[in-house]
């Protein structure tokens, strides 16, 4: 594994972003980058603001769920303050940064399946987590925080290995993290201006990559378990799934499994 530590200069004498990463804040280790993010959004810190670290000792994806951070992975949360519009279609925009990035730094193709995870081969190699803080119907601000699996082996971790993989276990050397972050912060930054103007083509993009669509799953949103295919995904990013009782039900949130996965 490149036990390196990420160079913070690298980063900022490449980047050539209007705002994403004009401000990044570099820890070695923290709890999380989403706890240190949100904080700081909340103190009023700038759009595009970004946190990474080398290490998480508390870090969590969606519903709270302990997410494993060994080094030589990417961890980052990056604040935003989106319009209304814009909330739904945050993580399409991050989704396919990611996807694009991995491609550009590694040549590899991923997929996604819905609503947060990016798969090589049918496993994740990264999630995600969205946060909003909403009041009054006003969004204040957004928090995404990102899990990239680069150069720790997954392989190391047995509780992990059959559902996960990093870049490393595909390229057999490893990657870097600085040209990762690099084209990521481009490519979201892109993605995210054209969401009012063209927001439907960034739908329309995310939509093709999703593997979801057309497969038999199960689909546990709150405290209901639907079975069924996917027809297909609302512009909002909402899940259609049609049922065996022929019934068509839209999820909103929730976590997917494919039944019969390729």
């Amino acid at each position: 594994m490149n036990t390196a530590c990420i160079s913070l200069n690298d980063i900022q004498n490449n980047l050539r972003t209007c705002f994403m990463g004009r401000e990044i804040i570099y820890l070695p280790e923290t709890a999380s980058t989403q706890i240190v993010a949100m904080e700081m959004a909340r103190k009023g810190a700038g759009d595009g603001t970004v946190i990474i670290t080398e290490r998480q000792t508390d870090g969590h994806g969606r519903l709270k769920r302990l997410w494993v951070s060994p080094q030589g992975n990417i961890y980052m949360s990056f604040i935003l303050r989106p319009s209304q519009t814009e909330i739904s279609r945050l993580i399409m925009a991050a989704s396919l940064a990611i996807s694009f990035a991995i491609q550009d730094t590694t040549g590899i193709m991923t997929e996604l399946k819905w609503p947060n995870d990016i798969l090589i081969n049918g496993k994740k190699v990264c999630g995600m987590l969205v946060e909003n803080d909403i009041r009054d119907g006003q969004v204040n601000f957004s928090v995404v925080g990102l899990g990239i699996n680069v150069n720790a082996d997954m392989q190391d971790y047995p509780e992990l290995k059959d559902i996960a993989t990093s870049l490393i276990n595909h390229t057999g050397k490893p990657v870097s993290r600085e040209k990762l972050i690099l084209s990521f912060l481009h490519e979201f930054e892109r993605l995210y201006l054209d969401l009012n103007e063209h927001g439907k083509c960034v739908f329309e993009m995310w939509k093709k990559r999703l593997i979801t669509l057309g497969k038999e799953v199960d689909v546990t949103s709150g405290k209901d378990i639907y079975s069924g295919i996917v027809e297909t995904v609302a512009s909002d990013g909402s899940l259609k799934i049609r049922l065996a009782d022929g019934n068509l039900v839209h999820i909103v949130a929730g976590d997917v499994s494919l039944r019969h996965a390729e």
